[in-house]
């Protein structure tokens, strides 16, 4: 950047901060990165901090740096004190905090890209995907599979866990001390969810897990103030409200819940097809289909690849941008073909500002394509506390 862009890019931020209105801060915990980003009361991002989530090697196993993300949320949110009326958590799925009676972790928080959970697939029993909408995937992408293997593997360990917290509920937990469970994380490929009853599976009750789960509540609800320490430490005002918080593909989803049919593609390290009002009855697990839960508990039929990551790679190794683009593009569109998507497509995330991949998802689909300025997780996530700015 350019010596006067950079300081054209720091008045704004400067000026954003010093605005006397109130704000949201979303705590944006992604696969890649993890952000904290200031939003305005009318949803717009006025400035955000950003920090590589890196994974640690071991012991005991690849697991996030987790002070370290702690460390860098509180710092920015130090930062941004004077504006922050209220703090929504939203990160990826297929993460949990398993939280010992001290309030400690009772074990490192795993990375489902290990492929520790494959090592005891054999004795691993989900239940059928007519109950969860969850198919079987590699690695540790299923919680379910995660938490076997963790019992087989550190059983004193996880014998001291006394809640099972999802990743946004985590961060809300340490930030105001109040620990909720909310079916949007529950709900997304975990094997413990059932969506057609709104109730932990079978396999979650008969393992016992669902007894580890805090009591349930909705993305919008405010759990409570900051704790005493984290005022202290942050600068915050102690009156700032925690949300329960939310996936963050289901943050994307949050604006067009009402815009029904449509098809949306929230894309980042994960490109996801979701289709709202979709007829399709039928999906196909062997194809990583899926039921997300919307925040007001609908089934949506899903699908994903990995497209962003495919995109980092195949450019490091020198390929065609807009080549690389349309055929993202492309898969994209079959994706929300497979799962019965119609009406218009709404494209978020970091894709939005590809024409190669907007044209190609518009050509290949025959549909308009809709591409949202900005990221529509962060928005997303704070819409659901602007109606404490009121």
């Amino acid at each position: 950047m350019r010596a006067n862009e950079h300081r054209t890019a720091q008045l704004h931020v400067e000026k954003a901060l010093k605005d006397p209105r109130d704000c949201i801060a979303t705590i944006d915990i992604g696969k890649t990165n993890a952000k904290v980003v200031l939003v305005g009361p009318n949803g717009a991002e006025l400035t955000e901090r950003r920090h590589k989530n890196l994974v640690l090697s071991g012991p005991p196993y690849p697991h996030f740096a987790t002070e370290a993300l702690v460390a860098f949320v509180l710092g920015a949110l130090s930062e941004m004190a004077p504006r922050i009326r209220a703090i929504v958590p939203v990160t990826h799925g297929a993460c949990a905090a398993l939280v010992d009676g001290q309030g400690e972790l009772a074990l490192p928080v795993l990375d489902y890209e290990h492929d520790g959970p494959d090592h005891t697939r054999a004795t691993y029993r989900p239940p059928p995907f007519s109950e969860t909408g969850s198919p079987p995937l590699p690695a540790g992408l299923n919680l379910g599979a995660q938490l076997h293997w963790l019992e087989d593997r550190y059983p004193k360990a996880m014998s001291r866990a006394a809640r099972l917290l999802m990743w946004p509920q985590w961060w809300a937990w340490r930030l105001c001390g109040i620990a909720a469970a909310e079916v949007t994380s529950l709900g997304c490929h975990t094997d413990l969810w059932c969506p057609e009853s709104s109730a932990a599976s079978s396999l979650a009750r008969m393992r016992g897990w669902d007894q580890l789960l805090p009591p349930l509540r909705p993305a919008d609800g405010v759990l409570g103030p900051i704790l005493p320490e984290i005022a202290r430490v942050t600068g915050l005002s102690a009156s700032t409200q925690v949300l329960t918080g939310i996936h963050d593909s289901n943050a994307s989803l949050l604006a067009y819940l009402k815009n029904t049919p449509c098809g949306i593609l929230s894309t980042g390290t994960w490109i996801i097809a979701m289709a709202l009002g979709s007829k399709r009855k039928m999906l196909d697990p062997t194809q990583d289909m899926l039921v997300n839960i919307a925040m007001d508990g609908r089934p949506v039929p899903t699908a994903r690849f990995m497209g962003g990551r495919e995109r980092d790679v195949a450019l490091a190794r020198g390929g065609n941008v807009d080549h690389i683009d349309t055929e993202l593009g492309m898969r994209a569109a079959q994706r929300l073909q497979a799962i019965g998507a119609d009406g218009p497509i709404y494209l978020e995330g970091p894709f939005a500002a590809s024409a190669a991949f907007v044209a190609a998802v518009s050509q290949a689909t025959g549909r308009d394509v809709i591409a949202a300025k900005g990221t529509g997780t962060p928005r997303g996530a704070a819409s659901l506390a602007q109606r404490l700015l009121v």
